[in-house]
């Protein structure tokens, strides 16, 4: 058994090596990210009884999508505190990293893997956001 690494295209894996396995071989894969998902995504829960499908803030019935919108209005941190001061400036924070992922693929929560060009730059902005952060790391 060996352990294969590659990257998500579509509804496709594309190793990052060639296997050596004929073409056709039928093969059994466990698929997990490499990458832990950001901090700030931990902000967010999907709360069924707020509604289904759809990221709230965590500890809150506020749906992050709602303010997504007000951020993108241009609206200020204290702006946001003052329409809604259950949020802290850690949520808010994690509203404005969510903001900056792709549209598409805010609105197809959990199919992601179906708007493989949206998902494509949304990982190519995540490793160049990480490269900045890191200038020691060298891909």
């Amino acid at each position: 058994m060996a352990t294969m690494q590659g990257v998500i295209h579509g509804k496709t894996v594309k190793p990052e090596r060639e296997r050596g396995l004929p073409e056709g071989q039928r093969v059994a894969d466990d698929v997990c990210p490499l990458d832990e998902p950001p901090a700030w995504l931990e902000r967010f829960v999907v709360d069924p009884t707020v509604l289904a499908g759809k990221f709230v803030i965590k500890g809150t019935r506020l749906l992050v999508d709602d303010l997504v919108q007000i951020v993108e209005e241009g609206r200020s941190d204290d702006e946001l505190r003052q329409v809604h001061p259950e949020l802290t400036p850690i949520d808010i924070e994690a509203v404005r990293h969510y903001a900056r992922v792709p549209e598409g693929l805010r609105r197809s929560f959990g199919g992601w893997a179906e708007d493989a060009e949206e998902l494509d730059k949304y990982l190519n902005w995540t490793r160049l956001q990480r490269k900045a952060r890191r200038p020691e790391v060298q891909e």
